[in-house]
């Protein structure tokens, strides 16, 4: 008796599909389909609404509460540029916590049904259809929860006056991240460092996808050694 292994079909709502692969999932998830139009993830319309992004909802909504956030470090006694130090600090964080997410969360290997289902949500989805524009930046709601404990971390290790500015830092740094992300997949530099940049991301997706994490810069991939080939600066 020959059982039919179990099939994909792209016409019809995926998330609950994936899960279905199993052992194969993880090969079948990082072999990319060029299109810019993504796919449907669920049936129900509500669900789907909340899996699609524009881009520039993100600066939007998250750049006032940098501001806001600056602002009351400010009003607690600190000056512009004790609050510069304390941006810079938070976005060189932001960078490691990218990269940290990135290959060692957003990379994990997966094989029984609910967990290829969360990585495709989490992840999966963008290495299947890297062109999505509606996919590509993460949603403001799943923002705003990560926000909480992210801030309670930040509270821990810092004081209440220095925590807004801190966060705030990791906040523009993420902002920053997302912004960059998007631009790296749907423009068209002209000039490093963003035409290097795009090269080394679009490696990552279509030729080695477990080299070259960082998606803003390349300096924890140089320093886990986890660093693309693409650098050495031929076209692909």
């Amino acid at each position: 008796m020959v059982v039919q292994e179990f099939t994909v079909d792209l016409n019809k709502p995926l998330v609950f599909q994936v899960g279905h692969l199993e052992e194969r999932y993880q090969e079948w998830v990082h072999q990319p389909i060029v299109s810019k139009e993504g796919p449907r993830f669920f049936g129900n319309d509500v669900l789907e609404f909340l899996t699609r992004t524009k881009w520039w909802a993100v600066p939007t909504i998250w750049l006032p509460v940098v501001c806001y956030l600056f602002a009351k470090s400010i009003l607690m006694g600190h000056t512009i540029q004790e609050l510069v130090l304390m941006a810079l600090f938070g976005i060189f964080i932001w960078t490691l916590i990218e990269y940290t997410l990135h290959r060692f969360l957003f990379h994990i290997e997966t094989k029984t049904y609910w967990t290829n289902t969360a990585h495709y949500l989490l992840h999966g989805c963008h290495h299947k259809h890297p062109m999505d524009s509606l996919r590509l930046v993460f949603p403001p709601t799943a923002t705003a929860i990560l926000c909480f404990p992210f801030w309670n971390l930040v509270a821990f290790f810092a004081t209440p006056s220095t925590t807004p500015a801190l966060f705030g830092g990791g906040l523009l740094g993420y902002v920053m991240y997302d912004c960059t992300h998007y631009y790296l997949h749907h423009g068209q530099p002209s000039k490093d460092p963003a035409k290097r940049l795009k090269r080394y991301h679009l490696n990552h997706h279509f030729r080695i996808q477990d080299k070259g994490f960082g998606i803003t810069s390349t300096l924890w991939d140089t320093v886990f050694g986890s660093l693309s080939p693409s650098t050495t600066g031929k076209k692909n």
